[in-house]
């Protein structure tokens, strides 16, 4: 990975995107692996009724995240997206490094921590399309529902070189 973030700086490139499957987080970048105690409740005929998933479960373990959370600081990457979590969370390192959470295609799960850290994004079958601005480090990301193609959440103008 890091050959990846060096390419890109020796390349003068204005934007690093990281696209992951995992989050590399869910709430701040050292939140310990026992730390989120909320659960995503499983969808009907997932187990039995009232079965659920840890959403601990959905993140990088904090080890292997502090290395990449460092290489992200060091060469200033844009933002890192990902999924798998199934749900809508949208926050932020503390050095200001968008983790963009997006939801699904298929299958929407539920829990309080989606609600909390959502940014206004309603959960849903949909798909998030980022348009990436002229200046270094400048985009817009915007959450679409399936359904009605509603525009729901819209950040633009970040810079948090």
């Amino acid at each position: 990975m890091e050959e990846r973030l060096i390419y890109g700086r020796e390349n003068n490139a204005s934007h690093i995107f990281v696209f992951g499957h995992f989050p590399w987080f869910l709430k701040h970048e050292e939140e310990a692996d026992d730390e989120i105690t909320s659960y995503s409740g499983a969808p009907t005929g997932w187990g039995p009724p009232g079965s659920s998933f840890a959403d601990s479960y959905f993140t990088i373990p904090l080890e292997q995240r502090r290395v990449a959370m460092a290489l992200f600081k060091k060469y200033d990457v844009t933002a890192c997206f990902s999924g798998h979590f199934h749900q809508n969370v949208v926050t932020a390192t503390s050095w200001g490094m968008p983790m963009i959470v997006t939801g699904p295609l298929s299958m929407n799960l539920y829990s309080d921590i989606s609600e909390e850290l959502s940014n206004g994004e309603t959960n849903g079958i949909g798909f998030r399309v980022v348009d990436v601005g002229e200046r270094p480090g400048e985009f817009t990301h915007k959450w679409h529902l399936l359904d009605d193609e509603e525009e729901l959440y819209t950040v633009s103008g970040l810079n948090f070189a």
